[in-house]
């Protein structure tokens, strides 16, 4: 059976068992993942915070965009999920934990680009801008945070201080994603 076969009945297992967490009925393609990878810089140093890692496919791309493995961190709630992406991705730093407790995600460091795949719009607003103020208090200058979403407008309004902007419309994903870039405004 083919690796991406697995993954997509890998998937459906997971969303059965906790939809919730997984917010999807398929991983997202290809395509989207290059969408969201390009959106992130790898000539900026520091390391890269990736959230919702799935199966990995982001993962995947933002390693062929050209971050080093050891570069990426990779938080994931589901347990079944984290054990493949280690599998996967040995230099990969991958933390079992909530993506949303962003303090206890390597504490006090700044980030080159914050990709997040999780499935924000199943969450509270209230939740949702804490996590994306959160997360832009932990970009270094210029750097973004890059979240896909499956609705027609970003997932929260930029918080004072920042913009979002959308960069990308992906048709072949199931279902059709658009990839939303915020950043501080000082930075563009």
């Amino acid at each position: 059976m083919p690796a991406s076969l697995r993954d997509r009945l890998r998937f459906l297992g997971r969303l059965a068992a906790n939809p919730s967490s997984v917010g999807a009925i398929a991983p997202s393609s290809a395509r989207l993942a290059r969408a969201m990878a390009a959106e992130a810089d790898p000539s900026c140093g520091g390391p890269v915070l990736e959230l919702g890692p799935g199966t990995g496919v982001v993962t995947q791309a933002l390693i062929e965009r050209g971050f080093a493995p050891e570069r990426i961190t990779a938080v994931e709630y589901d347990t079944r999920f984290a054990d493949l992406l280690r599998t996967r991705f040995p230099a990969v730093a991958v933390v079992y934990g909530d993506a949303f407790d962003l303090v206890k995600v390597r504490s006090g460091e700044r980030f080159a680009a914050i990709v997040s795949s999780l499935p924000l719009l199943n969450f509270p607003l209230a939740k949702r801008e804490t996590l994306i103020e959160a997360a832009l208090s932990r970009l270094l200058p210029g750097a973004s945070y890059i979240q896909f979403s499956y609705g027609f407008g970003p997932p929260v309004v930029a918080p004072e201080g920042a913009c979002v902007g959308l960069a990308a419309r992906v048709w072949r994903n199931l279902p059709p994603a658009r990839v939303w870039v915020y950043r501080h405004v000082e930075n563009r």
